[in-house]
């Protein structure tokens, strides 16, 4: 039965897969060249936005200190100025209510 076969056709049968396999093997390999590029980028990437994370960090805290100091001046405010006024006005309604009191 083998000797009957032609040999161009044992090469066709053999060559055709073979081919087929190493084109496979081919295209995996292009594959794989893309995807180091891509993770390359992707390095490249996450190393500018941990940059930009950190400056916004940075920006972060110095709005929060601002608020802090903001917040601090407005309680000192709030002692020295709107404490004693509504303590004065207070003493002031009782005295009109006194003389009011006293007028009937």
């Amino acid at each position: 039965m083998f000797e009957t076969i032609p040999s161009i056709y044992w090469m066709i049968l053999i060559g055709v897969p073979a081919g087929f396999f190493t084109f496979i093997l081919y295209q995996l390999g292009m594959v794989t060249k893309d995807m180091r590029g891509v993770v390359q980028n992707s390095t490249k990437i996450l190393e500018e936005s941990n940059k930009t994370l950190i400056k916004t960090n940075v920006i972060l805290d110095d709005v929060q200190a601002i608020v802090s100091t903001t917040k601090g001046t407005v309680e000192e405010v709030n002692q020295a100025v709107i404490v004693p006024v509504r303590q004065i006005s207070g003493l002031l309604s009782k005295l009109t209510a006194f003389l009011s009191g006293i007028k009937k």
